[in-house]
């Protein structure tokens, strides 16, 4: 919201009765034009509501709760308040809401309400698999033609409405899934109304599954072909001349260390020792905001999607390839723009001085994390001697910063992650879980300093920014922790606002505790969201005062605003300074809100994959540890993170929930299934749709709580 509709939000906020548009008008001095434009805008959010005599007020005085819709697994509607509190179900009405919808609700009971109003729509398309179905020949401006009539099924498991299709299908045949726009949306009895954009696969594909996840998260797949066209003309672009103020860095030795899958390659790092034992570390990263000019086709679509999204076997770039995996890419032999980070790092691990240039490199290698690793292990690895040299000397460097960063008490959340090895047809035949090896730590570190030493130029210059926050945990949740830690048998007392440090601590103590995931993941979960803002209130999990995104412009939309603000800072750009800071709250949510729509698709692709894989496992036992416990049964998590439930119906006992313990008791047996327990269980289901797996236990093997 603007500052203007924050006024009128007041205005209202302090009203006793609804005010008419004229009142507030008056109230406000605004324009009717300009007023009746923010009020629109805060009735789509539902932070105010239109009375039924054309009057507004906040939702709450009206007698109404502004919330968002969502749906239980048997389809039913309900509203999610916006102030946190228990969900409410939607009576049966005429009002038909979609997932996400903004809405406003009356409670007409003890977990009920009726559905008052759609403020706005979450969606304006959705992904779906359509059905063609031929009824038969008839006329048609007098030629015999099939008549047909076609649907589809939407591929979001929580719509629960039927669709039907209009307008041209010539190029989408049976069972393919499509992009769709909708034209109308449910009411009453009367379905989804809509019509074909492109098609997205077969719908057997798990290519298209996951092309659609991306497409129903807002990630299109496609470029628009003015962007495309617009990245490609980039290419024609001469290297700028010798007066750009450009240093030219061709002949050091900088290289890339990254995936063997990768594909883009924003950052590269050289490394000089220094006469007291310290380090000259340069981390170089390609200057997108040479190509990416604000307000560019390339940067409105950029802006949109804030970020590239990673699905596995499926990346859906922020930026076109001509630019991620091409002219922005720092590959091996070939002159490339970057933004080169000197720092002089003490023998201590401290940044004691630093220079920020615009540069032209040449990377002399492209090395892969696998590759490092092996050669830090002792194996031949056909590196070139000058990069082995300085592959030595960084492996120093980097364990100094370990130390450093260790002595300040950061917290290291290293999760176990799913890898997936698909065949050719997109479906995983095996899912790893690779450990992070020294290579991976070291561009880590790198990477980190980097951010820092950045941010802190920020702060110190006053510059408007985007930083990267971690707010310090409510202190509620970290009471919620010291109870979980008590029940897993290690007593603590962490205070309103520990410091970083103590969750280390706790985490370190059951480094080799069987149930360390489950502490880790209880923790995180106590602990706020990273987000972006342009307040710099620092970074609770790295302890660190200041902090930023700056290392990958090509794939995060912030670092590439972060870029542009450096170069403002470097050309003495006072005159563009205000602007920027005008702009930089809404940036700052907006790029915070895309990084949290795509954790929700990379996680929604992971738990399909994962569903796919176990539908082949039907039948089989496997060991795994109880990560869950609820009222209708505990989720089991094996060893490789797939998770699935072992539902309180498929138990040979009527079980009983302890909400305090978190545990399930048998009324007959007495068994305890809780927490951190590792138990046997057989695979009994798996929906690819729905990304849900069911167990059933074979055997408690532990008990943690013992």
């Amino acid at each position: 919201m603007n500052e203007t509709s924050e006024v009128l939000y007041d205005i209202l906020r302090h009203a006793n009765v609804p005010r008419t548009l004229t009142e507030l008008a008056d109230a406000s001095s605004m324009d009717y034009s300009d007023l009746q434009r923010d009020l629109d805008a805060l009735i789509a959010c539902g932070r105010i509501a239109l009375s039924k005599k054309g009057k507004y007020a906040l939702p709450e005085k009206l007698g109404l709760i502004a919330g968002s819709a969502a749906f239980l697994h048997n389809g039913a509607p309900v509203c999610r308040p916006d102030d946190g509190s228990n969900q409410l179900r939607i009576d049966e009405g005429r009002l038909r809401p979609m997932p996400g919808d903004r809405i406003l609700v009356r409670r007409t009971g003890e977990g009920s309400c009726a559905l008052e109003t759609i403020c706005s729509r979450a969606r304006s398309s959705l992904c779906a698999c359509v059905r063609i179905e031929r009824l038969g020949r008839g006329r048609h401006r007098g030629a015999d033609v099939d008549r047909l009539r076609a649907t589809a099924v939407p591929c979001d498991p929580r719509i629960p409405y039927a669709i039907d299709l209009d307008g041209d299908l010539s190029f989408v045949r049976n069972n393919e899934i499509a992009l769709l726009e909708i034209d109308e949306y449910p009411q009453g009895n009367r379905p989804i109304r809509a019509h074909a954009v492109r098609v997205l696969g077969n719908g057997s594909s798990m290519l298209a599954r996951l092309r659609s996840i991306a497409e129903e998260h807002d990630f299109p797949t496609e470029f628009p072909q003015d962007v495309e066209d617009a990245a490609c003309m980039l290419r024609r672009e001469p290297m700028p001349e010798p007066n750009e103020k450009r240093i030219d860095l061709r002949d050091q030795v900088i290289f890339t260390i990254d995936g063997a899958s990768s594909k883009d390659f924003d950052d590269a790092v050289s490394i000089e020792a220094l006469p007291d034992g310290g380090y000259r570390l340069g981390v170089h990263i390609a200057d997108v905001s040479h190509y990416v000019r604000p307000g560019s086709a390339v940067d409105r679509e950029a802006r949109d999607r804030g970020t590239s999204l990673y699905l596995p076997g499926c990346t859906v770039p922020m930026l076109p390839e001509a630019l991620s995996n091409d002219l922005c890419s720092l590959m091996p032999d070939a002159d490339r723009l970057a933004m080169s980070l000197f720092m002089d790092v003490s023998p201590a691990g401290r940044v004691v001085d630093h220079r920020l240039s615009r540069s032209i490199i040449r990377s002399r290698a492209r090395l892969t994390y696998d590759g490092v690793n092996r050669f830090f292990e002792g194996s031949a690895e056909p590196i070139p001697e000058e990069v082995a040299s300085s592959l030595l000397q960084m492996r120093r460097l980097a364990q100094r910063l370990q130390e450093q960063r260790k002595e300040r008490g950061a917290v290291d959340f290293e999760m176990d992650e799913a890898e997936f090895v698909l065949n050719e047809k997109y479906e995983p035949t095996e899912i790893l879980c690779p450990q992070r090896g020294e290579s991976e730590r070291l561009i880590e570190e790198f990477m980190l300093l980097a951010n820092q030493t950045v941010a802190r130029l920020a702060m110190d210059t006053q510059l408007p920014f985007l930083y990267r926050i971690h707010e310090r945990p409510d202190p509620d949740r970290i009471h919620a922790l010291e109870e979980f830690m008590n029940l897993a048998g290690d007593p603590v007392y962490l205070g309103e606002h520990p410091h970083p440090g103590m969750l280390q601590k706790i985490l370190d103590r059951h480094a080799d505790d069987g149930r360390i995931e489950i502490i880790r993941h209880t923790m995180l979960r106590a602990l706020k969201k990273a987000q972006y803002s342009e307040k710099p209130v620092g970074h609770y999990a790295l302890a660190l005062a200041d902090y930023c995104h700056f290392t990958s412009p090509i794939r995060r939309y912030p670092d590439l605003v972060v870029h542009r603000m450096l170069k403002l800072l470097l050309d003495g750009g006072m005159a563009g300074m205000a602007t920027a800071e005008k702009r930089m709250p809404e940036l700052a949510k907006d790029c915070s809100q895309r990084e949290q729509e795509s954790v929700r698709a990379e996680r929604e692709a992971d738990d399909m994959l994962k569903a796919a894989w176990m539908r082949h496992q039907i039948g089989r036992k496997f060991y795994g540890t109880i990560s869950g416990v609820t009222s209708w049964g505990a989720y089991v998590t094996l060893d490789n993170t797939v998770e699935g439930l072992v539902h309180v119906s498929d138990l040979d006992d009527y079980y009983v929930y302890d909400d305090h313990r978190q545990q399930l008791v048998g009324s007959e047996s007495g068994q305890i299934l809780c927490l951190g327990q590792q138990v046997r269980v057989r695979a009994l289901s798996a929906s690819v749709e729905r990304g849900e797996i069911s167990f059933e236990l074979v055997g408690v093997l532990t008990d943690p709580q013992a």
